[in-house]
């Protein structure tokens, strides 16, 4: 398996991802009262910031990703595991933080109350 191929494996299996996680979290900030997100968000607060910054890291790869892709030669395939690989981090960012986003506002555990 080429590692074009492999890009583009991991580029559906991510998407697939991101697409779940973010129906999962918008079922819950619409079956959680906002006052209750809110006070969840509050508690994970730190954790969540971390994971922000990861995904700001990724956003900056992603800008960087369109600037190759405006200097290249057109139809130049010289850059393309490189942009795979930002966007292929870009996407891993924004699914982390999803995941951390919905596991704090998940109900929690009824052995922990």
């Amino acid at each position: 398996m080429s590692l074009s191929s492999t890009f583009h494996f991991l580029d559906l299996a991510i998407r697939l991802c991101i697409v779940i996680l973010a129906l999962l979290t918008s079922y819950l900030l619409l079956k959680i009262d906002p006052d209750v997100i809110r006070s969840r968000i509050y508690v994970s607060f730190n954790n969540l910031k971390k994971y922000f910054v990861f995904l700001t890291v990724g956003f900056v790869l992603y800008l960087s990703e369109v600037l190759i892709t405006i200097n290249s030669i057109p139809g130049s395939t010289q850059y393309d595991d490189i942009k795979g690989l930002m966007l292929l981090v870009f996407q891993i960012s924004i699914l982390v933080f999803l995941y951390h986003l919905y596991v704090a506002i998940k109900v929690p555990d009824r052995r922990i109350l």
